[in-house]
């Protein structure tokens, strides 16, 4: 991996706008989420959801998943799930997620060791999981330096608000826009998150 200090030179290089968020930013927080099930399942919860709701109820939820395991997940009650304020809709996501992780349909050794299209592919292939949870795992559970998740709310506000444009960018645009921060988009999708908040 290249260190920070690497990475910012290189964008700094490739792109003088963001000159001025880097001074914005005295520390770069990294988006950061466990590897695995439990990783995967605190995405889903904070999918259409403000930060805080989700981390309320993902708290809530590892209280009664301990430790958090696929397994522990499914002997807990529908009706404790729903306690916790997780929708049925994403109650009945994360059990196909540990139900696919316990039937060996997703393997996190396996997946770990793929490129991004095709981890990005086989995690779509889950009930729940889309292209921005899919990114964001890639993101913030894997730490991988190239991810750039597009359909991402903060980032396209930020985006807009960074290259002064008149309306919030679109997927094909965000993505267009990204190009010259290839191959550290990563860093600066966490920039980007750190001048949001």
């Amino acid at each position: 991996m290249t260190s920070q200090k690497e990475q910012l030179s290189y964008l700094l290089k490739s792109d003088k706008d963001l000159e001025e968020l880097i001074k914005s930013i005295p520390k770069i927080v990294p988006f950061k989420r466990e590897k695995g099930f439990e990783g995967l399942v605190r995405l889903i919860c904070e999918q259409q959801l403000s930060v805080a709701s989700a981390k309320a109820i993902f708290d809530r939820l590892a209280k009664i998943v301990s430790p958090f395991e696929a397994k522990n997940f499914l002997k807990v009650s529908k009706k404790d799930l729903q306690k916790t304020g997780l929708s049925r809709q994403k109650i009945d996501y994360c059990t196909g997620l540990a139900n696919a992780c316990i039937a060996g349909d997703l393997d996190f050794t396996t997946l770990h060791r793929m490129n991004d299209e095709d981890l990005r592919k086989e995690l779509c292939k889950i009930r729940g999981i889309g292209k921005w949870t899919a990114d964001c795992y890639m993101l913030a559970s894997l730490k991988r330096e190239d991810i750039w998740p597009v359909g991402d709310l903060g980032l396209q506000i930020s985006v807009q608000k960074l290259k002064k444009l008149p309306n919030r960018p679109s997927e094909m645009e965000l993505e267009e826009i990204s190009v010259k921060w290839k191959p550290y988009r990563t860093l600066v999708a966490n920039m980007l998150w750190n001048s949001y908040d």
